[in-house]
This record gives C-alpha cells, structure tokens and sequence, in this order.
C-alpha cells in the first residue's frame, strides 16, 4: 500500500534541490549576461577604430553570444519555475494530508441551492468535497468535474470504465503531478476556449487564391525596389511611395476582417502552448485502462502528432501577437503583408485541423478531472473502489466515513438497504451524530456515482439519483418563510417520484418549521407517502414518535440511533450507528452545562 505522506515528501526535497540549483544557475547567467553586455559594448566601441570589417565582425561576434546567453538564461528560468511548481505541488498536498485545502480552488461558482443535493452535502465552498479533490489545471478540467459531481452517472459499464481509469492514473502519481505542473504554467479562462471555439466556427475570407498571390507578389516587388533603391537605380521617395500605397494600403483594406480573427486567436499563445505540452506528455505513456486508451486515441491525427500540431498553431499565434508592436507591425506589413500572411496560415490550419482541436480539449478536459479522482485515490489509499450492483437497488456500506474527516479522528458505521421502499429513520440526542452520518451517506453516493473511490472497506450499490433536505433556508428577497421553503423542497421530491423518476432521499428533521403536534402528523404522513411511492431514503429526527412507524410498516422501516452517555459531569459521544430508538436526549444537560436557566 502507497504512502502519500513519504512519497510527497521525498518529491518535494528532490523538488527542491532541483529548485534551487536552477536558482542560483538563473542568477549566474545573468551576472554573465551583464558583464557580456558591458564588454560586448566596449569591443565594438574600440572596433570602431579600425575599418568596418572588423566593426561588423566584433558586432556579429557580440550578437551570437549575447543571444546564446539570452537563450540559455530563459531555458534556465524555465525550469526554475517549473521545479518550484512541483516543489509548491507536494508542498501542498502535504498540507492537504492533515486536512488543509486552502491552496486548491474550491469550485464556489458550481454551488446552487436548487440542486437536489449540492449545497446540503457541501459539495462545493470553503472546506468542500471539490475543494479537497479538485487538482484540475484548466478551466475546462474544473469545469468538467463539477459536472460530475452535480450529474451522476447511472450507466454502470460508464462507471466501471471510469473506475479503471482513476485506479490506473492512481498509479502514475509522477506523471500526474507533470501534467499538473505544465497546466499551472499558464492560467486559462473558458472565455479562450470560447474564442477559439467561435474562431473555428466563423466562416473565414481568406480562402481565396487572390491572398496567396498577394502574398507572393507583394514582398518579391517590394525586396526587388528596395534593392534598386540601394543601388541607387531608383528614388527613395518613390519606393516609400510604394509601401504606402501598395502593402500599407492592402493591410489597411483587410484590417477589420484581420482585427476579428485576431480578436479571436490573438494572446493565445500561452495556453496554446500548454496544450501542446499537455499533449506531448500524453502521448508519451502508453495507458492501458479502455478508457484512458480512448482518451489517447481521440487526440490521434494520420501519422502526425498532435502536440507537434498545436504547437504549429502556437507559433502562428504568437508570429500574429507581433502586429500588437505598432512600429514593428507597420515594417512587417510592408515588406511582408504580415497581418494578411498570418490569417491565411490561420486559416490553412483551420481547414486541416480545425475539426478535431475542439475534441481534444474535450478529451484533455476529461483526462483533467480524472487525474483529481486519481489523486483523490491516492491520498486515501484506505478508501475501496464501490461495486454496481445488479439488483434493482441496494446500498451495501461498511465501515463508512466520512472523506473530510482525518482517517484518525473518523469514526467509521455500516449501513444497508436491500431494495426500494425501505427507510431507516435515525433518532438521538444533539451533537450525537446523525447529521454528520446523513452526509457521510450522501457523499460517498455522490463519489460513487460519478466514477470514483469512496470512503469505505466495502461499498455496494445501485447508481441512483440523490435528493436531499437537509438545511432549508428561508428566503427574505422572494418573501418565502422557512416553513414554506422546506414545503417547496418536499414538493420537488413528491414531483419526481409522481413522474416515474427513482429516488434515494435524505432528509433531517423534517418539518422543523412548524409545531410539534403539526410535524408529527405531517411527518408520518410524509414517510407514508413516500414508500407508496417507491422511494428509498435515511431520515434522521429528534421526534422519537416516529419511530414507532416501524410497528405499522416492519417491512419497509428499520429503526436506528446514536447514542450519549453520560460519564459522572462528562457527555460521552461514540458516535456508533445502533440498532432500535434513542433512549438518551441532552438538549436540557447541555443548556445547564451553558449556565442556561430551564
């Protein structure tokens, strides 16, 4: 069984080293660099004393291994940057280890309260399930597994599939954390992808054969008058007379349509990049889950590799980011028709590649969110992969927990439910439990059924659909009182089930907006309503009445609890699932205990 806590250790010294090595070889290179400069300078200063020969020599001496440097000193400070990426990786993750998830992105924005269970399970914010998972490096990553966690999977050869594939990239922790540490590199906003999506989609003007022309013609007739120009065969004005009114005047003819492409490509060429690198990598492993195989054979083209493709659209998008340069802009057009030139090599790729760069970032997006589940895999190497049953429902759970709660501090229950209409109603006392218990629940549901491993020894179930009431809130501005809002969240649930659609509900106290005798009533006549509907679902509440519903519907109620004890002036929580009704309330002792007078 994998260690996390030593293997990210070990990479984060090693991380380090490699860190710090770069570091100071970044700072050598510039020291070098200046003192080249400074030199360099003063050479071709004092060549200036001799004939022009030995000037130009000095200068073109100077310019090679001043460049070299320049070279070398950005190689340099690549990989510093990249060392001190993966060394902040594992720093985190260890960070992670003891419950600290503060340095990884919490998916907030994925959070609604009208979701059948987002917000009750806290699956998005501060301290969330996402936020403890999420180890995406692009937007369409994060983007993608929010997905999963907001729409189960209800295919079980989909889950399967996925399971392998998480379990195989579990494997590859170090091929992981480069994948990871290459996305980092350079933020993306899904703003890019929909510019490059809406790039691919417009129709372009730049098919015509007239542009190629231009683009042969134009610089050929623009080098020949210059060269007659030097040679003093022709006058410079009328040569600059030319560039304005042949080269600068097409650019300007052409500029909106230019200006629309740009807008589209343009500053991409750092994310391009990443993807091309992402790619690279993924093409160097060789997977061997269905799925992960898929995933590979999605990005294939011909006999061409994709990374190398992208990469063509990175340098063409980085060649069309030189027009931003307004002087150097003006030089390029005129000798080469340099905004024209870039849109027709845009649009050549376009039509070669363009149909497939829309898959791969769909696919990169996938492979994304499955290295998070991987990741999630490996950090928690007691948690089980859940098996899909075939029966028509079931959930089979032992020794369950709850997944942000540290494996030390966890106190883990079993929990069964061999078909529909079956309801455990939890009773206990406050603090004891079910709650926590109820998330647990929901939670490992939620991972189960989007592919990933859970927080069990063993876990057995039937994909299905979760529906939660758990923190009703009220709602000032639509001017609906909390009674109303828990009504409105029932009637949903009702709805569903009316509509033929499967249901495992959860639900904590029930009617709690209302008075006692009211939420009683209204609370039996729910759960009777519920099993004549086919429903499955845990239930906990502080009315011991309902407990007694067992009597009237054995076959389809199971009673349990947790329970306090009380040790001398101690309250004493095990927080063990039991069987039957709590006997031990504790509301009154804990107000004494508050010097609350009762």
């Amino acid at each position: 069984m994998n260690n996390p806590y030593s293997f990210y250790k070990t990479q984060a010294d090693n991380y380090y080293k490699l860190f710090d090595k770069f570091s100071r070889q970044t700072n050598r290179i510039a020291v070098l660099r200046l003192i080249t400069f400074v030199v360099g300078v003063l050479l071709v200063y004092l060549a200036t004393n001799y004939n022009l020969l030995v000037t130009f020599s000095v200068l073109g001496l100077f310019i090679i291994g001043f460049s070299c440097l320049v070279f070398w000193h950005l190689k340099s400070l690549e990989k510093k940057s990249f060392y001190e990426i993966l060394w902040n990786i594992n720093k985190s993750e260890l960070k992670s280890l003891d419950g600290n998830y503060e340095e990884f992105e919490d998916g907030e924005e994925f959070n609604t309260h009208e979701h059948p269970y987002s917000d009750d399970l806290d699956l998005f914010g501060k301290n969330s399930l996402y936020q403890a998972i999420n180890r995406c490096c692009s937007e369409m990553g994060k983007n993608k597994l929010a997905q999963w966690f907001l729409h189960p999977l209800k295919n079980k050869q989909a889950i399967t599939e996925r399971q392998n594939a998480v379990e195989e990239l579990s494997t590859l922790s170090k091929w992981r954390q480069k994948f990871r540490a290459i996305g980092l590199r350079s933020k993306d906003k899904i703003e890019d992808h929909d510019d490059i999506k809406h790039w691919l989609e417009e129709k372009t003007d730049f098919n015509h054969w007239f542009y190629t022309t231009l683009l042969f013609a134009v610089p050929l007739i623009t080098f020949t008058l210059l060269t007659l120009a030097i040679l003093g065969e022709i006058s410079e004005r009328l040569f600059l007379m030319y560039v304005l009114f042949v080269p600068i005047t097409i650019t300007w003819v052409n500029f909106k349509k230019v200006n629309l492409v740009h807008k589209r490509l343009g500053k991409k060429t750092d994310l391009l990049k990443k993807y091309s690198r992402l790619l690279k990598i993924i093409e160097e492993v060789d997977f061997k889950a269905d799925h992960l195989k898929k995933l590979k054979q999605s990005f294939e083209h011909g006999n061409e590799k994709p990374s190398k493709i992208l990469k063509k659209l990175s340098r063409i998008s980085s060649a069309f980011d030189n027009r931003l340069n307004v002087l150097v802009g003006i030089l390029l057009n005129a000798f080469f028709l340099w905004d024209l030139l870039q849109s027709v090599r845009l649009n050549k790729w376009k039509r070669k590649y363009g149909h497939a760069l829309l898959n791969w970032f769909k696919s990169m997006a996938e492979l994304d969110a499955l290295n998070s589940l991987a990741n999630f895999y490996f950090n928690n190497p007691e948690n089980s992969f859940p098996i899909p049953a075939d029966k028509d429902f079931v959930i089979d759970a032992k020794e369950m927990g709850h997944p942000m709660i540290l494996e030390k501090q966890r106190v883990n229950n079993d929990i069964h439910f061999n078909d529909w209409k079956n309801f455990i109603i939890i009773t206990g006392a406050n603090m004891a439990g079910k709650s926590t218990f109820l998330r647990t629940l929901g939670v490992n549901m939620v991972l189960a059924n989007m592919g990933s491993s859970v927080c069990a020894q063993y876990f057995e179930w039937v994909p299905v659909q979760i529906y939660t009431s758990l923190r009703t809130k009220d709602s000032l501005d639509k001017n609906e009182s909390y009674f109303f809002a828990e009504l409105k969240r029932l009637k949903e649930i009702i709805d569903m089930l009316n509509s033929g659609q499967p249901l495992f509900i959860i639900l904590d106290e029930i009617l709690k907006g209302t008075n006692s005798k009211d939420k009683q009533n209204g609370s039996m006549q729910l759960i009777e309503q519920l099993i004549s509907l086919n429903a499955s679902g845990i239930i906990a509440t502080h009315d011991l009445i309902l407990g007694k519903l067992a009597d009237s519907y054995p076959q389809n109620i199971i009673n349990k609890c947790f329970e306090v004890d009380l040790s001398g002036d101690k309250l004493e929580f095990d927080y063990k699932l039991r069987d039957g009704i709590s006997q031990n309330m504790n509301a009154s002792y804990l107000m004494k205990q508050m010097g609350i007078t009762i």
